[in-house]
């Protein structure tokens, strides 16, 4: 009964500064706050960890990540178009491009990221067209089919 009774105080001894420790506190390298009309933020460098206290979920100290989110606003457009292919999709390399059954004369494309950044145009000079694509790196895209200075369609397109 003895024996036992000093291996817990020694357990419990080792126990407590264990728990004691912050193995994830750190000393900042550098740090401030900024405030603006629409509110506020403290960033800092040089901590490895963060802590979330509150009910409203704030970050009180440690590591923060900017976040960002874009959104893309626009639509594929319904009109009556129907007879305008764009395949395949997703794409590795060269992309298609089909006038079924309409007339391709005056007609040309856009090619736009992401972030709605124009990053290539040209006239379509074929009915049936092919695109090489290849130079461009794998994401989503938006390319618009315009007609005569009229939006003839839209298409989400992804590149591999």
């Amino acid at each position: 009964m003895k024996r036992t009774s000093i291996q817990c105080f020694f357990l419990i001894l080792l126990t407590v500064p264990i728990i004691l420790l912050k193995a994830q506190s750190a000393v900042l390298a550098t740090g401030a706050n900024a405030t603006g009309s629409n509110g506020s933020v403290s960033y800092s460098v040089g901590l490895p960890a963060y802590i979330v206290k509150g009910s409203n979920n704030e970050i009180m100290e440690g590591l923060q990540h900017a976040y960002e989110i874009i959104t893309l606003a626009t639509n594929e457009t319904s009109t009556t178009e129907e007879g305008i292919l764009l395949y395949p999709n997703p794409f590795k390399d060269f992309l298609y491009l089909d006038f079924t059954t309409n007339n391709f004369k005056g007609s040309e494309y856009q090619l736009f990221d992401a972030q709605g950044k124009l990053i290539k145009r040209d006239k379509i000079t074929q009915s049936k067209s092919e695109f090489n694509f290849s130079s461009l790196p794998s994401a989503m895209y938006i390319i618009r089919i315009i007609q005569n200075g009229e939006n003839l369609k839209t298409f989400k397109i992804i590149k591999k």
